[in-house]
């Protein structure tokens, strides 16, 4: 199937993508890591940043798309064979489940300005009304009619828990129910504009959500057949709600113990779970589902298979560069002549650290190996020049005077060499020698910061890359090297960070924020004997510090008030990431704030988690309101 220009620029969840196209593009792996429970009966919460993949998971569901898993049996298996081993499809007669899918984008967090009470059971009038609109047309999706008003052979039974009903009539056709809930919302609008002038009794009012109950109570029979037995009902954008509608919402819902499952998706929520409201037990009454985690969390290597599923789907769509795999087309080694470019420089840097260890025979023999020239210059013996700069700067640092005058051996050089040491060397010779860092699959997928969206968008940019190089050499692969691929990832992120500003609501104070963050890590990074190695990418705040953000109130102050904002903004954006920090026997608990990893390639830091440092509320306020006042010349320089 030909495809537009870049595939990586479509969103899934657009309703510009058509089914068919939708199918095509969905990876079978999203389905293998939801949890086998989550079409049991209960709340489901997804959570994630923009992007992270929650309204692809609710379309996915949708009767449209469940039907067109049914047609692409033959080319999506993988997708077709979990849908059917979960029930929701039969290999005779298609889709069982019923996904009803409502959005809550537009016309609930304004209902109404005034009148608290009112306003309370109008809204539950109104997303009842909608509930069942929503599910009398998805009905007519489900079975291939055009539109609800042609389900005239369609009728609608009720089990006995029904007469429980107060605010939704029993209606036994589809017509019916139609009339009633467009009725009923007309209703609602015409007394809004007015609402002030009415008493509470006069306007739409009820005690309870009523929509899950009949939808879990009526059955639907076409010609005499039942049809969607299974029912799902997946309520979308719900942080688009006042959050006196959000607890409202899922409180009663909790209470209603739904015997179907209920999926409500929303971007994810800073320093506290809003949805898990008091007396609801995560894992009994509600369950939730952070995306991030979903995608492998911190275990890099699952987002990266799932990743590649869906790169390699996308790069399926095109007909622009040849057939084959996504990743194929990035180099993941260094070439020859970058190698030969920098090892020259490495060396010479190596022999002005020896120049000032003359006097010391100590690190002799660790200069003497290294200064050996090797039989075949590859990215290993290059980097091993910065690994030998590093344990000779750290040893010089730490060790107490003495007479000592016997040499380092070799076999100790070896001994103190690790990781992180050899990722801090990785990202020292990318500042130093501008050796390519941010390149190849697996640091792609970590500059994703396990966000789909994400992902997506730095893929585009490398497929352009790939376009161009086919225009140019149509004889041969257009495959990106390291540095190609590196000035690309990079020019994205300075795109993403430059773009904060217009599209965020403290925009300007978060980017200043990130600067700062960005300058303040750089700083405690490239530090020759890189006592935090691979590097610092993240600032922690200890729980005190945390509260004071927590009790912003008349009497905080409005410079704390608006770095609380500014931080939540950011991290329900994605722009930090929040990881929980043990308390150890000299520190308190805490939770560090990383940049996002796209940001990294932007500040030039490493990509891995857990290189930190200690801050302070006091600190993040004037970074918000001035920046960083920088202390000292960035180089490469030993602390002690």
């Amino acid at each position: 199937m030909a495809y537009r220009a870049n595939p990586f620029l479509e969103r899934m969840s657009e309703r510009t993508t058509s089914d068919q196209e939708f199918v095509h593009m969905f990876s079978p792996k999203i389905l293998e890591r939801l949890r086998e429970d989550c079409l049991e009966g209960a709340i489901h919460v997804f959570r994630s940043p923009p992007g992270g993949g929650k309204t692809t998971i609710l379309r996915a569901f949708t009767p449209n798309a469940l039907r067109a898993f049914w047609h692409a049996k033959p080319t999506q298996a993988e997708s077709y064979r979990q849908l059917v081993e979960r029930g929701v499809l039969d290999e005779q007669q298609g889709p069982q489940l019923l996904g009803v899918f409502l959005s809550c984008a537009a016309g609930y967090a304004d209902l109404p300005p005034g009148a608290a009470d009112a306003g309370e059971g109008i809204f539950r009038a109104l997303l009842d009304c909608r509930v069942v609109l929503r599910t009398l047309r998805s009905l007519a999706e489900l079975i291939e009619v055009s539109s609800a008003d042609q389900l005239d052979d369609v009728r609608l039974e009720y089990s006995s828990l029904a007469q429980e009903l107060k605010a939704i009539p029993l209606g036994s056709t589809v017509g019916e129910m139609v009339a009633w809930a467009e009725q009923r919302e007309r209703e609602i609008y015409n007394q809004l504009d007015s609402i002030v002038g009415h008493s509470a009794a006069t306007m739409p009012s009820q005690s309870r959500f009523e929509a899950v109950l009949w939808l879990q109570t009526v059955r639907f029979l076409y010609n005499g057949r039942q049809v969607a037995p299974k029912r799902l009902l997946m309520i979308d954008d719900i942080q688009k709600l006042r959050k006196s509608q959000r607890s409202m919402l899922v409180d009663e819902l909790v209470v209603l113990r739904p015997a179907i499952p209920v999926w409500l998706a929303s971007r994810s929520i800073a320093f506290a779970d809003e949805f898990l409201s008091q007396g609801v037990r995560e894992g009994r009454d509600i369950r939730d589902y952070p995306l991030e985690e979903l995608w492998g969390g911190r275990s890099s290597q699952q987002f990266v298979t799932f990743a590649q599923n869906i790169l390699d789907r996308r790069f399926a769509l095109q007909t622009a560069v040849p057939g084959g795999s996504f990743g194929q087309y990035l180099s993941d080694g260094l070439g020859a002549k970058e190698l030969d470019e920098a090892y020259p420089q490495a060396v010479a840097k190596l022999r002005e650290d020896a120049r000032r260890h003359k006097n010391s025979m100590r690190y002799s023999e660790w200069f003497a190996q290294a200064d050996r020239q090797p039989p075949i210059i590859n990215s290993e013996v290059l980097y091993d020049l910065f690994v030998t700069r590093i344990l000779v700067a750290r040893d010089a640092t730490s060790r107490q005077l003495s007479l000592e005058l016997t040499p380092l051996t070799a076999g100790e050089l070896e001994d103190r060499d690790s990781s992180a040491v050899k990722g801090a060397a990785e990202i020292f010779a990318n500042y130093e020698l501008r050796v390519p860092y941010f390149f190849g699959m697996e640091r792609l997928c970590a500059m994703a910061t396990s966000n789909v969206e994400e992902l997506l968008s730095l893929a585009a940019a490398l497929y352009e890359g790939m376009k161009a190089k086919q225009v140019l050499r149509r004889q041969a692969q257009p495959q990106l090297l390291p540095r190609e691929q590196e000035r690309r990832l990079r020019e994205a992120a300075t795109r993403k960070r430059d773009f904060i500003p217009r599209s965020h609501t403290e925009g300007t104070r978060a980017q200043r924020l990130l600067d700062s963050v960005g300058q303040f890590c750089r700083e405690r990074t490239f530090l020759i004997n890189a006592p935090y190695a691979p590097g610092v990418t993240g600032v922690r705040l200890s729980n005190s510090e945390i509260q004071k953000l927590m009790r912003v109130g008349k009497t905080t102050e409005p410079s704390t008030a608006l770095l609380s904002r500014v931080l939540f903004e950011c991290v329900a954006e994605n722009l930090l990431v929040t990881r929980e920090s043990s308390p150890s026997t000299n520190r308190e608990g805490g939770t560090v704030f990383y940049l996002n990893r796209t940001l990294c390639a932007q500040y030039g830091l490493p990509l891995q988690y857990g290189g930190w440092q200690e801050t302070s509320v006091q600190k993040l306020v004037e970074w918000t309101e001035v920046g960083l006042q920088p202390t000292r010349s960035l180089a490469l320089e030993v602390v002690q």
